[in-house]
């Protein structure tokens, strides 16, 4: 940028009286009249918003940014506005926040979205919405259960869903995935974000015999720390998994038996679960 020279006269000691120059010394740029020239760049001279030339008063915010007075008004008006109340609308929320709040407030909003996961289905909505879409739309029956309890639920071989609700109406989502190899059976929480409470899970499955007794053969997966989510994209298989072999089904009605424990967790108990988890990566 071109740069505009702004001269001031300055009286030197001269020019005050102050007795004639020392011998041998010359004036500042070598001129007897006592003028200093000084150059600065034309920008520090402007608005640092309109970048129209400064004129009285003249106004310099926190950052060093110098202002022109209308540009000053204007963001006294902007700010104003910006501390305003509004309600956030997302699928019945209507919670008050500070506009310049409302971006992180959508990433924390637990009304926010939640989507069907059967195939060929756009149904977003509320998780309460959600469930009453699962039950009234596809028939699906969940299953009631208490946190700490041991559950136990026939999954028949070919079912991909089943639907749990705990008693704080959390919902649960066991996938069941078939492989080469087995079935692939994991738990996510159903909500659009990870929140508090939290929630650990142990699912195991055990050859069933006559008499509905188990014996021979039982695998078990502990997942020290559920995953939630809004199903957005479909239902993923997650880290962790219990893959069932196909032996432990029921041949005569082609179920498996699973045996599912879900813990609520305190904060006190998600710290140890959270040092127990590092210890077992670690080794």
């Amino acid at each position: 940028m071109a740069e505009e020279v702004a001269s001031k006269r300055i009286k030197t000691e001269k020019d005050h009286g102050a007795g004639p120059e020392p011998d041998g010394a010359a004036p500042e740029g070598g001129r007897s009249d006592g003028e200093i020239f000084v150059k600065i760049q034309s920008e520090v001279l402007r608005c640092r918003i309109c970048l129209e030339p400064l004129k009285p008063p003249v106004f310099k915010c926190e950052a060093g940014h110098v202002l022109c007075s209308v540009c000053m008004e204007k963001l006294r008006e902007v700010g104003s506005v910006l501390g305003l109340g509004i309600f956030c609308d997302t699928y019945g929320c209507n919670e008050s926040i500070i506009y310049h709040e409302k971006e992180k407030h959508e990433t924390e909003c637990t009304h926010a979205p939640c989507c069907c996961p059967e195939n060929d289905c756009d149904f977003r909505g509320a998780t309460c919405c959600l469930l009453e879409h699962l039950v009234t739309a596809h028939g699906w029956s969940p299953t009631n259960f208490s946190y700490n309890k041991p559950l136990k639920i026939s999954v028949a071989r070919d079912h991909r869903f089943t639907l749990l609700v705990g008693e704080d109406q959390t919902m649960f989502l066991l996938t069941n995935t078939l492989t080469e190899i087995g079935s692939a059976i994991t738990m996510v929480c159903v909500r659009p974000h990870e929140s508090e409470p939290s929630y650990s899970c142990n699912i195991s499955a055990a050859q069933v015999v006559a008499g509905g007794k188990t014996e021979g053969r039982l695998v078990f997966q502990k997942d020290p720390l559920v995953s939630s989510s809004s199903l957005v994209g479909g239902v993923q298989l997650g880290k962790f998994f219990l893959l069932v072999p196909p032996e432990l089904t029921d041949s005569s009605s082609g179920e498996l038996t699973v045996h599912i424990r879900v813990d609520r967790l305190d904060m006190g108990n998600l710290g140890h679960t959270y040092g127990l988890l590092a210890t077992n990566l670690s080794k």
